[in-house]
């Protein structure tokens, strides 16, 4: 359930990429052989790194609004 605020919008899309990225991660630990580690690495390491992206894109991109004084 996606809230409307783009900011938490941004960081639940990170926080599910995250997710998945070690879901593959811990799959692959109970595979075993090269085919494994490559998928351990490329599927799994793009998505933990685009999660992590996400995150950091989202916190250097929000509008934070200080009231004046």
């Amino acid at each position: 359930m996606l809230s409307t605020s783009p900011l938490e919008q941004k960081l639940q899309l990170s926080g599910i990429l995250l997710i998945l990225g070690l879901v593959v991660e811990a799959l692959c630990l109970l595979g075993h052989g090269p085919i494994a580690f490559i998928v351990f690495m490329s599927l799994g390491g793009l998505l933990f790194t685009a999660g992590t992206f996400v995150y950091l894109y989202s916190l250097v991109s929000a509008n934070v609004k200080t009231p004046e004084q």
